[in-house]
Order: structure tokens, then C-alpha cells, then sequence
């Protein structure tokens, strides 16, 4: 699936609630929510956490946050052009910088399900307790190392395909079209 990336600028509504671009009014969304469309045909929204609408940084004063949304080139294309200045697109290098450093920096490398995790823990501890033959016990050491592994396929703890652009890139199995 090839797919563009634009940075747009978030403001607030006098509320409080963030205030984003009327993507709506967009023509190639046909009828189609734009919150469901981003989700739906694209990777959805990758915000700033380095910094929110109560920080004020380099990037982004007070009452501002960035957020990045990977979307049909078509979707780029007209809120680029229905939205300047709060609309940008960005080559792929820029989406990896932003991705990588502001928008998931603070995930883990691994994800864990603890539920796998401490099941295979406690069984290997029965086993041992009820006195478990050799080969049972080695059979559920073998499941525990593979289940540790978080590049093996074995339930329990894998690596977070999230975390690094290149990753999701792969696992998404996305092209990013740069902009001409």
C-alpha cells in the first residue's frame, strides 16, 4: 500500500478540545467521516509527545501540538492544499524523524503479555513441585525460551513493530510516496 505523510498543525477550540483542520470538507473522503477514513485507509495519527498543547517548545508554542497522519496521496494532496500552513506534507526521512523521535520515542522495545508469561512460569513451577518427568520439564523450558525470545513467533514477549518507522513500515507492509 503506498501511502503520504503530512504534519498537521492541532490548535484549541476555546473549550479546551483540540481543534483540528475540517478534513470533512474534503472531496476525497466522498461522505466518510475523516476520523474513520485516516484509520481505515491509512496508519492513522502518530501525535507529538515530546511536546503537547501546555508545552511550549521550538517546534510548537502553547495551544499547538503537531500530529502526523500517513494517508492516501489524494487525502494529502487536497488538505495540503484546503489547509495551508496547518498542513505540510513530508518526505519519508521526515515522517521517520518525526515518528521515531516525537511521536513514539517513550514505547517500549518489547511487548509483553505477562498472561503467557507467568502461566508458562507457574507451570514450570508445578511441574517441578509434583515431580514432572525430564522431558515435560525441558518441553516447557523450551516453550519459555522461545516465549522470551521477541523475535521468536511463540506467545509472550515480542518485539513493539510500533516503536521505529521502519518497522511499522515493514509490518504494515506501507510505501511512502515523497512529495515532487
Amino acid at each position: 500500500m503506498e501511502l503520504t505523510a503530512i504534519k498537521v498543525k492541532i490548535g484549541l477550540k476555546s473549550d479546551g478540545s483540540a481543534k483540528y483542520p475540517d478534513f470533512n470538507t474534503l472531496p476525497v473522503l466522498k461522505g466518510i467521516d475523516w476520523s474513520m477514513f485516516v484509520d481505515r485507509e491509512g496508519l492513522g495519527w502518530h501525535y507529538d509527545k515530546t511536546s503537547g498543547h501546555k508545552e511550549e517548545t521550538i517546534d510548537s508554542p502553547r495551544g499547538q501540538q503537531w500530529g502526523v497522519l500517513v494517508v492516501p496521496e489524494q487525502f494529502a494532496i487536497e488538505a495540503v492544499a484546503a489547509f495551508p500552513g496547518e498542513c505540510i506534507r513530508l518526505t519519508e526521512t521526515e515522517l521517520s524523524m518525526f515518528y521515531d523521535n516525537k511521536a513514539h520515542w517513550h514505547e517500549p522495545d518489547e511487548v509483553i503479555d505477562q498472561k503467557i508469561v507467568d502461566g508458562l512460569r507457574d507451570t514450570l513451577g508445578l511441574m517441578e513441585k509434583v515431580g514432572a518427568n525430564q522431558t515435560q520439564i525441558d518441553n516447557i523450558k523450551v516453550k519459555i525460551r522461545k516465549a522470551i525470545d521477541p523475535n521468536d513467533p511463540e506467545p509472550g514477549i515480542k518485539k513493539n513493530f510500533r516503536k521505529k518507522w521502519a518497522d511499522m513500515k515493514s509490518s504494515a507492509n506501507v510505501t511512502i510516496k515523497n512529495p515532487v
